[in-house]
């Protein structure tokens, strides 16, 4: 069990204020160099620190020590035996990368194994022009023109449409010849020179538990269950099947496959697909839809499902481990049939469903699809991998917003992408940042992780309460998957109406559950379809939830299993809506049936207003704004929990403007309950008051754009005042003594207070910084009187002239452009997103000799400074004409960033001369300048300066830090002329967090709107105040020279773009606090 405390009768004070580390994150820690036990068990310390619970033991670019080899797997033991020390947890990882299911090419060496697909073509492999090879991460399918021929068909079309089409003997001629081969995948350096796996073929996916699974169930299979809960499975896919340009086109399409889907297929449907081939790709004539379409990616997605999903599943749950991880493409209808089939089929059996969300997108879909099936099966979780490539200037007002719309969907365990292990090479780049000790905030990390465990604590308790639920319309969308030009905007039509009926119900605070169609069978089996639930009539039964509503979404099709249980929710009283469109067709054939459901159901226009008119009766939240709108940008969970209900909310979308302005809001909640505040961010509670009307709870609150709150509900008894609740030991409800704000006291009863409703109640994230009408500004510091770097400046050298060997010196050019021009030139595969991982070259000797020199522009002299660089104890150094011993004597931001003293810089030109020896393991990187100088930044040039003589609030990219990344610390005094109750104000700042302290005391962190924070009484006098400016390392190890400001898929190659979207000049951000601060006087509590 995964959360064995849920079983308590009721949430104890104290796991809610130190919540234990099942409920903290666990970041993929990315295993990607020679590893290092020592080294290994210390980051687990770093993780401790951050306030995080485990750790994902997770292999990625840059490993250099054999994958589940000897070595690696004693790297696993260690890490294990010391979370097993700490009382922490170590999640496995079932691949070396991503995806998985090749075992770093373990796998696939075997040709049996490996992935698959059909190419359906007007041309024969004799008359193929061959394409030019492109290597990346996907699995997509590519054409060879090497494959075996399996069918030719002579094709009919008309307007399009397929006329006719049949499948020709061996010699026989035809009009129109199309040809169908089974290629098998090529090789590519992201699988290690092998190949992706056949992701269909059961056989394929238990050798690859046998190379991946049973390895670890042999190191450390006697804590699993214990200290290693799960092991992880990342994006595994199908090949895609893609469409024709338009019906007319000759145009090469690929198919997924694998060598018994015929087989297997005419075993469900009783027909032969390669004789009824066609039909997947066109459309048939007047608008007919193609049954063996259908057949085909609904068998496409049970084959993957079974072969790979439950296969794996299977396993785990015979050896007492968790499946957890997610599969690729999950948020689009499109995206499903293109890589899955269906996504939510692939959950069930998964003992911990997981999703990804990168780059900030806001995938409701994929969340609301597993959490969808983990409630249904009930399943005590759901994994979410996320703040991936959100790139190292992602604050925690990122952090947070991401990860609490994700919790309101019903997310309990995050999982942060990603905490390097070693910034070496490439792994530099593999999509930032790194949340670990590179990033200068690590040690402030527990004010979210924190709060997310609290929240945690409440929302693993009980189950979900939520009476509606969507049938997914995936399979319709299936149906309409042919020819872009014919279905382009059937598709997309089909996709919008998904994405708009999410959000609908999502923003209109009515949550909801999918069905999907192929697992409801199983989840609603025949004899037990509907059943009276308490007080609140027919409800259909699937798996552990029950559902009053179920909509139909615009659908073309719908199975007669799910018709079936939707006419007896319908007879039994429940509600059966149709949006839009009633199905014409059943299981892809026509039929009146649905149309004679909807004929005793609800039937309605795909329009928001009317659906959400008739949701209205199944809403038990309701908050608006002071205008009467209903909001637009919260997300809620409502669960049941032995006797009381958790409800909490939370913002969605970022907020950049007017921070420092408040929504007030009028919440109301179905029925009469108690309310009690559990505060997430500090670990306190509060009774709330609260007004009864029409069968309503009604509170008046006001947040700002970060906040979220988190209620504990019980029933009120009588008219007057709540009763009290029996008393529990060491309950939540009885916490001990006095807390911030109107608590809850020791003693017997709550001291809920009666009356009319307070103006306004803050629910603030951070220390209760009050609202605008509770404070008044009593000094603007308009300039801080010292500013202190915490690092040494630092100069980025990223260009240099070059030459390989005793050849001629080459213009200057980027470092990274330059080490692939000398790949290109050697032979050697270029650096980028797809290359072969470094433990699988067991040779590569250094025989070439690489000279970089970097001109170096200075306006003084300066005293002696140091140079960071990776492995300098490879090369010679030379500091304008002088060797320069390379012994190291620290390291700059992370441990295998090694510094080298060199000496001062002269006034004008300087020179630094470097020999490397090359090989096609050597990494040529980016060097970096420490000292205490200035750095201004001319065009195309950095100019070492003098040091500001004082610098000023403003972004300190101007102020000679054009490249800094470090904290930085604002000191100033203020004076108060009489004793008060402190609020310290930061409107405007480009950093992480803030941290604040008063005459040399923390008085706590700003990172949060309204950029507020208690600093508690103070008295009259001076008071010296310090602000640090946590930094992150964009300036310094981001995307300097992309200039294209939608770019957001910040890996490797997004380091080395071209053209319109590079820029010679570095593209630095802000940083820094940007304008004044406020001192203000708050109210007391």
């Amino acid at each position: 069990m995964l959360y064995p405390k849920k079983e308590e009768k009721s949430l104890s004070a104290e796991l809610f204020q130190n919540p234990t580390n099942e409920y903290r994150g666990a970041p993929f820690w990315a295993w990607n160099q020679a590893l290092s036990p020592e080294v290994l068990v210390k980051h687990i310390d770093y993780f401790k620190e951050m306030g995080i619970g485990g750790f994902h033991m997770h292999c990625r670019t840059g490993l250099d020590t054999p994958y589940l080899g000897d070595e690696y797997k004693a790297c696993v033991r260690a890490c294990v035996d010391k979370a097993k020390k700490d009382g922490m947890y170590a999640y496995l990882y079932d691949e070396d990368r991503w995806p998985s299911g090749a075992a770093g090419g373990k796998v696939t060496k075997d040709v049996e194994y490996r992935s698959r697909y059909l190419v359906f073509t007007p041309f024969s492999n004799e008359e193929r022009k061959r394409e030019e090879e492109r290597f990346d991460s996907s699995s997509k399918a590519a054409v060879q023109g090497n494959g075996t021929l399996l069918a030719r068909y002579d094709i009919t079309l008309e307007n399009g449409c397929l006329k006719e089409y049949r499948r020709l003997a061996d010699g026989e001629q035809g009009e129109n010849i199309w040809f169908l081969y089974e290629e098998i995948a090529r090789e590519s350096p992201w699988y290690n020179n092998e190949t992706y796996v056949d992701t269909l073929n059961p056989k394929a996916i238990e050798r690859f538990i046998e190379e991946t699974h049973e390895q670890y169930l042999g190191c450390v299979g006697e804590e699993f269950g214990k200290t290693v809960p799960s092991i992880f499975t990342d994006e595994p896919q199908i090949k895609g099947s893609m469409v024709l340009p338009d019906g007319e086109s000759e145009a090469d399409v690929t198919l997924s496959f694998t060598d018994d889907l015929p087989e297997t297929f005419e075993k469900a449907y009783g027909a032969d697909l390669l004789e009824v081939l066609p039909e997947l790709l066109w459309e048939l004539p007047e608008g007919r839809a193609s049954v063996h379409r259908y057949h085909y990616h609904d068998h496409l997605s049970e084959r993957f499902v079974s072969a790979y999903c439950d296969t794996i599943a299977d396993w785990c749950n015979a050896h007492h481990i968790a499946m957890t991880g997610h599969y690729m493409s999950e948020p689009t209808l499109y995206s499903q049939t293109l890589r899955l089939g269906e996504a939510m089929r692939c959950y069930r059996r998964q003992q911990l469903p997981g999703v990804d969300i990168l780059c900030s997108d806001p995938e409701y879909s994929t969340v609301k699809q597993a959490v969808s099936v983990a409630r249904q099966n009930g399943r005590e979780g759901v994994l979410s991998e996320l703040y991936g490539v959100t790139h190292w200037d992602f604050d925690f007002k990122g952090h947070k917003l991401q990860g609490d719309w994700q919790a309101a969907l019903g997310v309990t365990i995050r999982c942060h992408h990603l905490a390097f292990m070693s910034m070496e090479g490439e792994a530099k780049r593999d999509w930032p940042a790194s949340i670990n000790y590179q990033s200068p905030w690590w040690e402030k990390y527990p004010y979210i992780e924190n709060y997310f465990a609290r929240v945690n604590t409440a929302l693993t308790r009980g189950k979900a309460r939520v009476r509606t639920a969507v049938v997914h319309p995936i399979e319709s969308y299936w149906l309409s998957y042919g020819p872009q030009a014919q279905t382009k905007l059937i598709r997309e039509q089909l996709d919008d109406n998904f994405r708009s009926l999410i959000e609908w119900m999502l923003f209109g605070l009515v949550d909801f559950d999918f069905l999907s169609e192929a697992l409801l069978p199983e989840q609603c089996p025949e004899g037990r379809f509907t059943a009276e639930t308490d007080k609140e009539g027919a409800a259909l039964l699937v798996g552990k939830m029950a559902y009053g509503t179920v909509l139909v979404p615009g659908m073309r099709t719908i199975r007669s299993t799910t018709l079936e249980r939707l006419e007896a929710l319908a007879d039994a009283g429940g509600r059966v809506i149709f949006l839009g469109k009633v199905p014409a067709l059943v299981d892809a054939v026509v039929s009146d049936r649905a149309a004679k459901l909807a004929e005793r159901s609800v039937v309605l226009p795909f329009q928001q207003y009317e659906l959400m008119e008739a949701l209205e009766e199944e809403r038990e939240l309701d908050i608006r704004k002071e205008n009467g709108d209903r909001t637009d940008n919260l997300f809620y969970q409502l669960r049941e929990d032995n006797g009381c209900r958790w409800l909490f909310v939370c913002h969605v979308g970022r907020k950049n403007n007017r921070l420092d302005q408040p929504e007030v809001l009028q919440v109301r909640i179905r029925g009469s309950v108690q309310v009690t505040c559990y505060h997430a961010m500090d670990g306190s509670v509060q009774a709330l008051e609260a007004e009864y009307l029409d069968g309503w709870t009604q509170l008046q609150v006001t947040l700002f754009s970060q906040d979220s709150f988190l209620w504990r509900l019980t029933e009120k008894q009588g008219d007057g005042a709540a009763e009290p609740e029996k008393k529990q030991e060491n309950s939540i409800a009885d916490p001990p003594g006095k807390q911030d704000g109107t608590m809850v006291s020791s003693g017997d009863s709550y001291p809920v207070k009666t009356g009319s409703l307070r103006p306004f109640y803050g629910l603030v994230a951070g220390n209760g910084a009050a609202s605008g009408k509770q404070e008044t500004i009593t000094t603007v510091i308009r300039e801080p009187e010292t500013v202190m770097p915490a690092e040494p400046n630092v100069l980025l050298l990223d260009r240099a002239a070059w030459r390989l060997d005793e050849g001629a010196w080459q213009p200057e050019e980027d470092i990274l452009r330059l080490d692939n021009s000398i790949r290109s030139i050697l032979g050697y595969p270029h650096r980028q997103d797809a290359y072969t991982q470094p433990w699988r070259i067991r040779e590569a000797p250094e025989k070439n000799q690489v000279s970089l020199r970097v001109e170096i522009w200075s306006e003084m002299d300066t005293g002696e400074l140091k140079l960071a660089m990776e492995r300098p104890e490879k090369a010679v150094i030379r500091w304008n004409g002088t060797l320069c011993d390379a012994k190291t004597d620290g390291w700059y931001v992370d441990s295998f960033i090694h510094t080298v003293p060199v000496p001062g810089l002269v006034k004008g030109k300087n020179e630094l001369l470097l020999s490397i020896p090359f090989g096609r393991k050597t990494n040529l990187e980016n060097m970096y300048l420490l000292g205490d100088f200035g750095v201004r930044l001319q065009g195309t040039r950095a100019v070492v300066t003098e040091k500001e003589k004082k610098l000023y609030f403003g972004d300190i990219t101007r102020q000679g830090l054009a490249f800094y990344g470090g904290n930085i610390t604002y000191a100033m005094h203020f004076t108060l002329e009489r004793e008060q109750e402190t609020i310290l104000r930061v409107p405007h700042f480009a950093a992480p967090v803030l941290e604040a302290r008063v005459d040399g005391r923390s008085v706590g962190l700003i990172a949060l709107a309204p950029h507020t924070l208690r600093a508690g009484k103070l008295s009259a006098g001076r008071h010296l105040l310090e602000i640090c400016a946590f930094g992150n390392r964009f300036n310094t190890f981001g995307t300097l020279h992309n200039c294209n400001e939608e770019y957001k898929w910040y890996g490797p190659d997004s380091y080395r773009t071209r053209g319109s979207e590079w820029s010679e000049a570095w593209c630095v951000r802000p940083a820094g606090i940007l304008s004044r601060v406020e001192i203000l006087e708050g109210r007391p509590d």
